[in-house]
C-alpha cells in the first residue's frame, strides 16, 4: 500500500470544469473517470518567418508515452495549486526554467473526455529567449531538448508518429491558436 503521505491529490471538477470542492488522488482520478484539470506549456521562438518549438525526449520511466518526443511540458494541478503556480512549478520542476510572465501566452482550455482519463488542460506558450544552457533537467522526467521547425514536427507526426507522445491534428491546433496571438 502507498504511503498516503506521499499520494499527489488533484481537485475534481465537474464536466464543465466547475469545483465540486472535492479531492481525489492521482491514481482514484485517472481510474474512476473522475474530472481534474492540467496545464501544458509549449516554449517557442520565432525566428524570421519560422516558429520554432522546444520539443523533449520523454524519459524511459514516464508512465504515459515513455522515451517518446513531445511538444509541450506540464502536469496536473496538485489540490489547492492556482494553474500559475502549476506553470511555474512545471516549468521549475522540469527545465529548471523560472518563469519570466512577460513571456506568457494563455491559450484556451481543452477539454478531454478519453475516459477514464478525464481532463480540462490549460494551454500556454513561452516565449524563451535564453540558451539551452540555461536550462537544467533535475526531476528525471526529461531525457534531451532541441529545437525544431513546425513544419519539421509537422512532417515527423505524420510520418512516425509512434515516436511521439500527441498528434499531428492537435499540434496542428496548436500551432494555428500561436499564430494568432503573435
Amino acid at each position: 500500500m502507498m504511503d498516503e503521505t506521499k499520494q499527489e491529490y488533484f481537485d475534481i471538477v465537474d464536466e464543465n470544469n466547475k469545483s465540486t470542492s472535492q479531492k481525489a488522488t492521482r491514481y482514484e482520478s485517472h481510474t474512476e473517470g473522475l474530472w481534474h484539470r492540467t496545464v501544458h506549456v509549449y516554449l517557442f521562438k520565432k525566428m524570421n518567418n519560422d516558429i520554432e518549438f522546444l520539443v523533449h525526449l520523454r524519459a524511459k520511466t514516464k508512465d504515459l508515452n515513455p522515451n517518446k518526443w513531445d511538444t509541450r511540458f506540464g502536469g496536473h494541478l496538485k489540490s489547492g495549486e492556482t494553474i500559475e503556480e502549476a506553470v511555474a512549478g512545471e516549468l521549475q520542476d522540469e527545465i529548471s526554467l523560472t518563469l519570466e510572465p512577460a513571456n506568457l501566452i494563455q491559450g484556451e482550455v481543452l477539454k478531454s473526455d478519453k475516459f477514464p482519463n478525464r481532463e480540462f488542460t490549460n494551454v500556454y506558450y513561452y516565449k524563451f529567449l535564453n540558451e539551452l544552457s540555461f536550462l537544467n533537467f533535475n526531476d528525471g522526467e526529461v531525457q534531451e531538448i532541441r529545437w525544431m521547425k513546425s513544419p519539421d514536427i509537422l512532417k515527423s507526426l505524420a510520418e512516425n508518429p509512434e515516436k511521439w507522445s500527441a498528434g499531428k491534428n492537435g499540434f496542428s491546433k496548436i500551432l494555428t491558436t500561436l499564430q494568432s496571438k503573435l
